[in-house]
């Protein structure tokens, strides 16, 4: 996920799957389960069935006012022993051997839609072991698995709620808005985890009228959620909720930990809810003990920095040291900006560095706007030859109005006699 400025919400750090569904066939309900059978191989089948039916009971109450009804959890007689060998390769951690077992009984024309939906389940818990954060891979199956309708509810709403987290981490917030919607629509049931999806995706959306709600009610149930935290101090000051904004932030700073990150997170919280000295001064604080490490760090300070007068000379110092440690890209942005808090911070060298830094971001540049900028000020300082030369780029760059740069050719022109 993408992020320049604002801190990026993750939901979890690892995506909790669902357990396999129970595994069944027509033989194997005479005992119950598969798993149930191996775990209580010396008692009878009538024992079996009690306790199984029991089992079906508690599972059904994760989602007690769902409005779907389970499908039958029997496996088709024919591929008994495929899925028996699948399930067995997954419990000794056989994994290739359960993979081409999972492939050959979801192909197999005799399975029917449970044996399918176990199938595919196997092979998300071998993805999950393998690489958890393999969405590409992950999505499709559980899109199929959820076509197929074939699992009982706490699976079934298991795998809906790990999917609409997997599409808000691709960015598909549409997808993962629409999934979230339908978990809560089907299971009457608003986890925080699902909630999180919805107030993310509804903010991605920029529909942040409704995501606030959303997110007050995640927030109500975990106020040490600080990703949390930060999107709900961000969606109160985008509508205009300033003073809700403010106060968020005051409760974060007395909860949020003293880490670096944690540092970070809160200035972007003081910024965000336009509290700009508070932001500062955690900078401040952040770099008088030299915490400013990576890239995220310093775009934060350089973006509160910008919102504040009188920061010429931080924003110098900060860009100036995130470039000379690498932990800032030598982009023509950065320079840009390095450039410009030279000139207007009033400092004896201003100029002069501000031309330096002009001349690096300027071929970089995607217009001519930073060449027209520089052509300005090298005619202001009399640099009558440069400035002509950086008016000429601008015009080749394009992306500029050319009767400007004409108009610092002919100052330079005229300055050096060569006017027409």
């Amino acid at each position: 996920m993408k992020c320049i400025y604002s801190s990026v919400f993750v939901i979890a750090t690892g995506i909790c799957f669902t357990a396999m569904a129970t595994v069944t066939s027509a033989e194997e309900n005479k005992s119950g389960s598969y798993t149930d059978r191996s775990a209580r191989q010396t008692s009878s089948n009538n024992t079996d069935n009690k306790k199984a039916d029991k089992s079906e009971k508690e599972t059904a109450k994760k989602y007690p006012l769902a409005l779907r009804v389970a499908p039958s959890q029997k496996g088709a007689p024919s591929v008994v022993k495929s899925r028996d060998r699948m399930i067995t390769a997954f419990q000794k951690e056989k994994h290739d051997e359960a993979q081409i077992a999972a492939d050959k009984l979801r192909a197999d024309e005799g399975s029917n839609a449970n044996d399918r939906a176990t199938a595919i389940q196997v092979k998300l818990l071998l993805l999950s072991k393998k690489d958890n954060n393999n969405h590409a891979v992950a999505i499709p199956l559980l899109e199929d698995i959820l076509r197929l309708d074939a699992l009982d509810n706490n699976n079934h709403y298991g795998m809906m709620q790990q999917l609409a987290q997997r599409y808000l981490v691709e960015q598909d917030y549409q997808s993962a808005l629409d999934t979230s919607n339908k978990f809560t629509s089907e299971t009457k049931t608003e986890t925080k985890e699902i909630l999180s999806v919805k107030g993310n995706a509804l903010y991605r959306l920029k529909r942040l009228q409704e995501a606030v709600p959303v997110l007050e009610k995640v927030h109500a149930l975990d106020s040490t959620d600080e990703p949390i935290t930060q999107m709900l101090t961000r969606a109160y000051a985008e509508t205009g909720q300033l003073e809700k904004a403010a106060t968020l932030t005051k409760s974060l700073s007395t909860t949020t930990g003293g880490d670096r990150a944690s540092k970070i997170n809160l200035a972007i919280g003081y910024r965000d809810a336009k509290q700009y000295q508070q932001a500062a001064d955690v900078i401040a604080e952040l770099r008088q003990s030299k915490q400013l490490v990576e890239e995220r760090d310093y775009l934060t300070a350089m973006n509160i920095y910008s919102a504040m007068k009188n920061k010429e000379d931080d924003m110098v110092a900060v860009v100036q040291e995130g470039l000379d440690k690498g932990a800032l890209k030598p982009t023509a942005n950065n320079y840009n900006v390095l450039a410009e808090a030279y000139y207007y911070s009033g400092r004896e060298d201003g100029t002069t560095k501000a031309i330096q830094n002009w001349s690096k971001a300027a071929p970089l540049s995607k217009s001519g706007a930073v060449y027209l900028n520089l052509a300005i000020v090298q005619c202001q300082e009399e640099m009558w030859a440069a400035c002509k030369e950086s008016a000429k780029n601008a015009i080749a760059k394009g992306g500029i109005n050319t009767n400007d740069a004409k108009t610092q050719i002919a100052k330079a022109d005229k300055a050096l006699g060569k006017s027409k």
